[in-house]
């Protein structure tokens, strides 16, 4: 299972990257899934979710948008800004 973060912003999605990679994860910067609303269209690929919940705790990553599953055929959204 794999697990994507969607941003509005293409700098909160590069920090938030790089942030994982530093931890020891394997972090992808892919297009973001279906419509997530207003924002860069681009999001984090990860399979580690603790490691991405611990980042996004410790860091500041207001432009989070939304956090899908993705099981290789079908995106599901778990979390959402408006929600």
């Amino acid at each position: 299972m794999s697990y994507i973060f969607s941003f509005s912003s293409r700098n909160s999605a590069f920090r938030f990257a790089d942030a994982i990679t530093a931890e020891g994860g394997m972090a992808k910067l892919v297009n973001a899934p279906i419509k997530t609303g207003s924002g860069c269209g681009l999001a984090v690929k990860c399979d580690d979710y603790k490691l991405c919940r611990d980042v996004l705790n410790f860091g500041q990553y207001a432009n989070l948008r939304e956090i899908f599953t993705y099981d290789g055929q079908t995106y599901k959204s778990i979390y959402n800004v408006s929600n």
